[in-house]
């Protein structure tokens, strides 16, 4: 039945979620069933609300009406892959790249447990947008065996990788006008569930400033002790017969 509801609702634009029910009505108990769908874009919804008692379904027509909130429905964000599917839909297959800028084992992982920490970066090159998200990903591991862990560790790694992308994914906001032109930006309000150390990114060289250069500085002392060896002492060093006749 939701894939019916989906496939006729699905032509004024995308939809996130469908839901059927059937309900008894009257008093014989007659089952009616009723549809649920919600729309990414309000303006979608509006234009969709319009073709109340114009749509046909299942050779009858049927009667829209809004509904502001379902029951037992929360917004918890959009998962990974309607997010995906989102901006591919406004902005192409390619419109986005993705890197792992940091996949590392947790050090206050449990003892019976493998954690990794993981940061990712998602790019939309054509809109010039840059979006980073931090995950944590934590398996159990109960078990000594080598095959063992390394599921935990393949495990862990991966629900790191896939909760960075969702984070990450999540900060595109998707604007959409009522001329149909649509934009997207990056929410840098948003903070990630995980907190970001910045010790990650401290830089592994330092740089000090100098006066003078250490090449010319040794070159100057190397040609200083050469002067002061007689040949037999510089014979010796390269391990060479030198002849005095030379």
């Amino acid at each position: 039945m939701w894939q019916e509801i989906r496939k006729l609702f699905a032509q004024y634009g995308p939809i996130h979620r469908v839901t059927a029910r059937r309900e008894a009505c009257g008093a014989e108990g007659d089952n009616v069933w009723y549809g649920y769908v919600a729309y990414f874009s309000a303006f979608d919804a509006e234009e969709v609300l319009r073709q109340s008692g114009k749509m046909i379904f299942g050779g009858r027509r049927i009667r829209l009406k809004k509904k502001n909130r379902l029951n037992g429905f929360e917004n918890h964000g959009l998962s990974l892959h309607k997010s995906q599917e989102l901006l591919m839909h406004y902005f192409g297959f390619n419109c986005w790249t993705s890197e792992i800028v940091y996949l590392e084992r947790d050090d206050e992982e449990q003892k019976d447990s493998v954690r990794y920490i993981c940061l990712v970066r998602v790019r939309m090159p054509k809109e010039g947008l840059c979006s980073e998200g931090l995950g944590l990903g934590e398996a159990p591991c109960t078990t000594q065996s080598p095959q063992g862990r390394g599921q935990s560790v393949a495990c862990a790694r991966r629900f790191a990788i896939n909760s960075a992308m969702k984070a990450a994914f999540g900060k595109f906001v998707i604007i959409k006008l009522r001329n149909g032109k649509v934009t997207v930006e990056v929410d840098t309000t948003q903070t990630d569930l995980q907190m970001y150390d910045p010790l990650w990114d401290s830089t592994e060289v330092e740089v000090n400033d100098i006066d003078h250069d250490p090449e010319e500085e040794d070159s100057d002392e190397e040609f200083a002790m050469l002067q002061d060896i007689d040949d037999e002492e510089l014979g010796a060093l390269l391990d060479i017969t030198i002849s005095k006749d030379a």
